[in-house]
């Protein structure tokens, strides 16, 4: 918990686990937090507080994530570094990021909601002006075919590239039209959905546009004859989840079978490509296939298990009504706050609110 012990409650990016150790962030960053760690912490602590009954892990986790809120921005969208050395936090780049950086703070707004029993509408808010705002601003269409991509925001300037980490916002998007408070068929919810299955093909495409049926970490898109191109400085395929994630929710949730087709031969490449004798290898060029000698843990914790999922309906995972994933694959029940006494922090007024 010595993470939390900052003057801005935003908590530091790394501690040292001996008793006498020290929490502080990281040396490229050393006066500001990474947004997708200080916004994914939530949704694992509040379950810490409920099997522990320690209902500190809850009350640090959720002080700081409203500690964040509370700043507020125009759009709903916020920048990946966050000043947290203050006792007044404040935004520490001018940098919008969907993939690295950004990611999961985005998706946990909306599973923070659907833990807690859809009952802390402040988040469900947030993450709907956030999700206009990536819609508004960030969403792009590619040339020649049309591909629908997330883009990226710095210092005002579009950059239009898509990382792979991006690729979750497809299923989030399409869990949050599934569960919008107004309906599937009103017409917020229709616009989430239908980008939501768009940005699922474009991730489709980032693997089977290239001959391997792999993605690299990011596609450039630069509206040439093949609408975008692998990422010149991040040509290698690790492993990543986001697409079996993406793939699995929509198939989970509308049950068209292309989704399940998709994800067979994304198996099917990551079988004949990366399998060596002991494991499977993360690949340093999508193009020339050679083999690094790592594999990261979250291959096994998150793209094999969704793509299992996606394969297998025998299974009690509800998406709908009783589970919800954290951002490491890990499916957990939805709480109930009240009768644990859970911290629900004080209401916090959004812009859009009268």
């Amino acid at each position: 918990m010595k993470a939390f012990k900052t003057k801005s409650i935003i908590p530091y990016g790394q501690v040292e686990l001996d008793d006498e150790g020290a929490a502080y962030n990281t040396a490229w960053h050393s006066n500001a937090a990474v947004l997708s760690e200080v916004g994914t912490l939530q949704v694992e602590f509040r379950y810490l507080a409920k099997i522990t009954g320690r209902m500190e892990y809850a009350t640090h986790a959720m002080r700081a994530l409203d500690a964040l809120l509370k700043i507020g921005t125009q759009d709903g969208l916020y920048p990946t570094l966050i000043q947290n050395i203050q006792v007044r936090p404040s935004f520490a780049n001018d940098e919008i990021s969907i993939g690295a950086m950004g990611d999961s703070f985005y998706e946990y707004l909306l599973k923070l909601w659907l833990q807690g029993g859809k009952e802390e509408t402040k988040y469900r808010r947030a993450y709907d002006r956030a999700m206009k705002g990536i819609m508004d601003k960030l969403i792009h269409i590619s040339r020649p075919n049309y591909l629908t991509y997330v883009a990226e925001l710095k210092y005002g300037k579009i950059i239009h590239k898509m990382d792979h980490l991006a690729c979750f916002l497809g299923g989030n998007l399409v869990l949050g039209a599934y569960t919008h408070p107004e309906g599937i068929e009103s017409s917020e919810a229709q616009r989430q959905l239908k980008t939501g299955k768009q940005l699922a093909y474009t991730c489709y495409q980032m693997y089977s546009r290239f001959d391997s049926g792999l993605s690299p970490e990011y596609v450039d898109f630069r509206n040439g004859k093949n609408d975008f191109e692998k990422g010149r400085d991040a040509p290698y395929y690790l492993l990543r989840p986001e697409v079996s994630e993406t793939m699995f929710i929509l198939y989970h949730l509308t049950k068209d079978p292309v989704y399940r087709e998709w994800g067979w031969e994304i198996f099917q490449a990551i079988e004949e490509q990366t399998k060596t004798d002991s494991a499977y290898a993360a690949i340093k060029d999508v193009d020339t296939m050679e083999k690094e000698d790592r594999m990261e843990s979250f291959f096994m914790a998150e793209t094999l298990k969704y793509l299992y999922l996606l394969q297998n309906d025998n299974h009690t995972i509800d998406l709908l009504n009783t589970h919800v994933f954290n951002t490491e694959a890990h499916p957990l029940k939805i709480l109930s706050l009240e009768p644990l006494h859970i911290y629900i922090p004080t209401y916090i007024r959004l812009p859009t609110d009268k």
